[in-house]
């Protein structure tokens, strides 16, 4: 498993199912008579049984939404102090990359000093040279407005920008989403919201949350942060990565579009698979209760593969004749009684702050 994700970021449990393993709730013994339902209205869970270990296919899909960015124009900039000698483009041209877009004046090597040149014929170096900023990319040329012959131009300062007429969808990822992401992801489909039929679009990049990403979350003013995952009311947490990928020339977008992005995020064939309710434990290793034909009931510590969320492969541990124990018992220290006051002769309750 690609250990890309940024330190800090991932808590070392599996969402929802950490240091524990499937929530079972006991009914206090004052209650209904057919003991299907405690008082308190909770549904008691079946009882756990062996299941087999099965063979199959798994993928691991995420869909998240995301938003069109244009990709950020390239700047075209001097490496040192002169004076422009000549304008090649105007704003709103096509260029390639390359072609030139100003001429400037600098200083030579030489400066003004009195030495002989490199071929003997005497005489001082040159005083000036001039040096052509070319495109770093290829697009559209702007951001020239009234630069003119004989303006000075300082290093570092952009004189033009290339705006490329290229497009990316950039999704963030909310925090328990992060586990989905094993490698790189392998497809990505983009629909875009009421638009065209989805196509494929192309990774780019997983990392951190973008300044431009930060800033456009700080900018919304209703609505609340749009890189909220969840909201206040049900323990929302802030996406800390984010996904790009490339959207295709042949899909016709604008800036500021809305989609879904549908991800790939891992795939297994002829794996080995139990439900992820028979499992305790995190993101690569777990343990799991293997069954045996006398009834014998023995914990197993297992290597994890894929999950969809339903299944989990097993790529080390287990064998295809085991059965494992679904839902898995909870661990003994998260087996405690509720909040609510019942005592643990009430039955087991899962803490309801984990």
């Amino acid at each position: 498993m690609k250990k890309w994700i940024i330190a800090g970021v991932v808590p070392a449990v599996l969402a929802g199912l950490a240091g524990g393993g499937y929530m079972l709730l006991g009914g206090p013994t004052g209650g209904s008579d057919d003991g299907l339902m405690p008082e308190d209205g909770t549904a008691l869970v079946t009882e756990s049984a062996p299941v087999p270990v099965e063979r199959g296919e798994i993928d691991s899909q995420v869909v998240l939404d995301a938003t069109v960015r244009a990709d950020a124009a390239s700047a075209v900039e001097p490496k040192e102090a002169g004076e422009v000698s000549r304008l090649w483009v105007a704003d709103g041209q096509a260029v390639e990359e390359g072609a030139p877009i100003v001429s400037v004046t600098v200083a030579g090597d030489g400066g003004t000093g009195g030495g002989d040149d490199a071929d003997g014929g005497g005489g001082g170096a040159p005083a000036t040279e001039s040096v052509a900023l070319t495109a770093p990319a290829s697009g559209t040329v702007d951001g020239l407005d009234d630069l003119a012959v004989g303006d000075p131009v300082e290093p570092g300062t952009a004189v033009a920008r290339i705006t490329q007429d290229e497009f990316r969808a950039v999704a963030a990822i909310p925090p328990n989403d992060l586990y989905r992401f094993y490698d790189d992801p392998r497809e990505i489909m983009l629909k875009i919201d009421q638009g065209p039929a989805a196509e494929a679009c192309e990774f780019l990049s997983l990392g951190e949350i973008s300044e431009e990403t930060a800033q456009s979350g700080n900018d919304e003013e209703a609505g609340g942060d749009p890189y909220m995952m969840g909201g206040e009311s049900d323990g929302g947490a802030e996406a800390t990565a984010e996904l790009h990928c490339r959207v295709p020339d042949s899909l016709q977008v604008f800036p500021g579009v809305q989609g879904k992005l549908s991800v790939v995020t891992g795939r297994a064939e002829n794996a080995l698979l139990v439900p992820l309710t028979a499992l305790r434990g995190s993101i690569d290793q777990g343990e799991v209760i293997v069954v045996g034909e006398d009834g014998t009931e023995e914990p197993r510590e297992v290597e994890l593969g894929v999950s969809d969320g339903t299944m989990v492969e097993v790529t080390d541990g287990l064998t295809l004749d085991d059965q494992v124990l679904d839902p898995v018992p909870l661990e003994e220290e998260f087996d405690v009684p509720s909040e609510s006051g019942a005592s643990a002769e009430d039955g087991p309750m899962m803490d309801g702050g984990f």
